[in-house]
Order: C-alpha cells, then structure tokens, then sequence
C-alpha cells in the first residue's frame, strides 16, 4: 500500500494506524516544545530532560486535545461549520473554551501534584498556574485542532472530487451505448434493404456489404467496449461504414477519404470518430442535390489529425448541424483527453467544416484504460 492509499483508505486498521500516528506526532512536538518546570510558553525542541513524569503529564494533556479535537471535527465541523449554522458554531466554541479551560485547570490544580510532589509548590511560588492553563490548552489546543480540521477538509474535498468523477465516468460508459445504440437502428435497416435489393439482383457486391456489416456489428457489439482500441481497427470500421452509406446513397453522393500515416501500435479511444462521419451523411438525404464529403487523416507518432468536410443546406445553422451525439462526443474528448485534443466546428458558405486532432498520450491512454476497464467490471458484476 501506498502513501496515497493509506491517507484515504477507508478501512478501520487503516483509519486507526493514521490517527495513531497523527497523535504521536503531535506529542513530540507538544512534549518537546513545552517546558513542565519553568511554565513560561513554549521553548526550542530539546528532549534531553524527558523524564517518566514528563510524559505522564504531556500525556493528560494531550488527551484533553483529544478530546476537543474529536469534538470539533466530528461534531461542530460536519454539523455546524460546513452546514453555515454559525450561530450554534459559536455555541459549540464557547462550550469547547470552556472545558478546555476547566479540564487543564483540573488537571493542573489536582492530578500534576499528585504525579510531581514538587509540583504544586513550585507553580504556587511563581503564581504561574493559570498561564500554565491557558498555554496548554487555549493556545496549544486550537493548533492540532486546526491541523486536524484541514486534514478532514482535504480528504472530504478530494472523496467529493472522486465521487465526481465517478459520476462522469459512469455517464461517459452509458454515452458510449447510447451512442452505439443511435448507430444502430437507421443505419442497420439501411444497410440491410441495400443488401436486400441488391441480392435480388443477384448482385456481386451483396456479399461484399453483407460481410462490411456483419464486421462492423461485431466490432460495434464486442470490440468497442473495450476502453482504448487499436487505431487501425477503428479506422477499417469507419471505413466500412463508408462503403455502406455509399452503396446506399450510389452516384448521388461525391465521396473521398484519404488517411495518411502509420495507424499501428497506436490505441484511441472507442467510437470518437464515427459520431462525426454519421452526421455528415445526415446531410445528404436532399435528393435533389449532389452530395459530396470530404474526409482527410493525417497520423504521426504524437497525433491524429482529422479534417471532415461536407455541403449543408443554405438553412442549416451550427446548432442545426451539432447533434447530441457530437455534444456527447464533445463531453468524453474532455474526460478522456483533457488537455491533449483541439475540436473547431463551423460553416461557412454552405459548407460545414471539423478539425479534431487528438495528441496521443502514454499516461492519459492508461489512466483512461485503468478507469473505464474498471467501470466495466463493475458493470459486469452488477449485471451477473
């Protein structure tokens, strides 16, 4: 187990062993900085006159920390302080005063004589008791209280930040089937009345789209699940997809795809590029004009740079054209590869044009893979 891990484990042995050491350190530094025969406040960290005595008595006084300290942070802090109740704060930090004040002088005026003989006349002699008091406690106090106080507003900051992020990521696994589920239905019967019609043709090219979608169902059913997936696969299903809405749209629709670069050994994440070609087909069922996409990839070593560009109609505006699968998209190009992709939409004369280019990255790829591979089997399990 890691430092990471044991700062926020939630498990008991973990949560005790983290405040033992919490109050260890602490009666180091209380004991060493704290001078039990001249009272007068705090002095440089020695420990050359620890004695048996001394640490009884550092030991009561740290329990009296304890116990405000408990009483803070499970008490005023969750209740009162983050719920802006300040009223009943204010409350509970006059009670907390006060038994910091009379726990240190009880145990100053009754128990320290009885462990120290000496003790009592000595404070007595120098008239130092109540600032003996006070400095144990009204001064010392609020320091570890504070210190434990910023320890909990960390970790419930950082759980609300997980629990965040956990919410995304769920989301993000339920857009990814929504958005394989969107594919599905007008594409599929599409593409099976064009294999249909042209198998009663006796048409060649019959088999040919019967296998593409037979391929692309299987990548989109079993393969795509995965978090990150090879390059080259994702291409070939885009590719495919292609071919299919190009056999259904025939001499109606001007289409050129030109991919550049080495697409091996590289992973992307699942069904990024798709939502982008499936809405500029979208725009290319006026049958009475001559549709055309343009699709150009460039892959290098650090990224992948695609440039979409297809005719729209004269009526068509941004918001027309952004589908809710591209805000989708839109959304999981910011969790998956925040900091690391440029996505530019616009149309200008009738003619919508996107730049994406996705920065490829070891570390975020294995973040991404790690937290989506777990969401998944927790799915799973769920589901069994």
């Amino acid at each position: 187990m890691n430092w990471h891990e044991f700062i926020f484990s939630e498990k008991p042995a973990d949560r005790v062993r983290r405040h033992v050491i919490f109050w260890l350190l602490w009666w180091a530094y209380f004991t060493a900085t704290y001078d039990y025969y001249l009272q007068v406040g705090l002095q440089k960290i020695v420990f050359e006159h620890l004695t048996a005595i001394m640490i009884v008595q550092s030991m009561l006084l740290i329990l009296i920390h304890l116990v405000a300290c408990y009483f803070f942070i499970y008490i005023l802090l969750p209740n009162y302080l983050i719920q802006k109740k300040y009223l009943q704060l204010t409350g509970g930090v006059i009670v907390l005063v006060l038994f910091l004040s009379g726990a240190g002088y009880f145990v100053h005026s009754y128990l320290f004589p009885v462990i120290d003989a000496e003790y009592y006349s000595r404070i007595s002699s120098n008239n130092t008791l109540w600032w003996t008091n006070i400095n144990s406690g009204l001064l010392s106090a609020p320091k570890v209280i504070t210190a434990a106080a910023a320890i909990k507003l960390i970790k419930r900051w950082y759980l609300k930040q997980k629990e965040k992020e956990r919410i995304e990521k769920e989301k993000l696994i339920t857009d990814l089937q929504l958005m394989k589920a969107q594919i599905r239905p007008g594409f599929l019967f599409n593409s099976l009345d064009q294999i249909h019609n042209a198998a009663r043709k006796n048409s060649p090219q019959a088999q040919e789209l019967l296998l593409k979608l037979a391929d692309l169902l299987s990548y989109l059913l079993y393969e795509c699940d995965e978090a990150k997936v090879p390059l080259e696969k994702e291409l070939k299903m885009m590719k495919e997809y292609m071919i299919l809405e190009k056999a259904r749209f025939g001499e109606r629709l001007e289409l050129e795809t030109v991919i550049k670069g080495d697409a091996s050994n590289k992973k992307i994440a699942p069904l990024l590029l798709l939502p982008f070609i499936e809405n500029s087909f979208k725009h290319c069922d006026n049958e009475d004009e001559q549709a055309w996409i343009n699709l150009d990839i460039k892959i290098d070593d650090e990224c992948l740079s695609m440039k979409l560009i297809h005719g729209v109609p004269e009526t068509e505006s941004e918001d027309n054209v952004s589908s809710a699968a591209i805000l989708n998209i839109q959304k999981r190009l910011q969790l998956l590869y925040p900091g690391k992709h440029e996505l530019k939409k616009y149309i200008d004369h009738e003619i919508h044009v996107t730049h994406l280019k996705i920065r490829f990255s070891e570390k975020s790829e294995q973040q991404s893979s790690e937290m989506l591979t777990g969401l998944k089997l927790k799915e799973n399990y769920a589901l069994n």
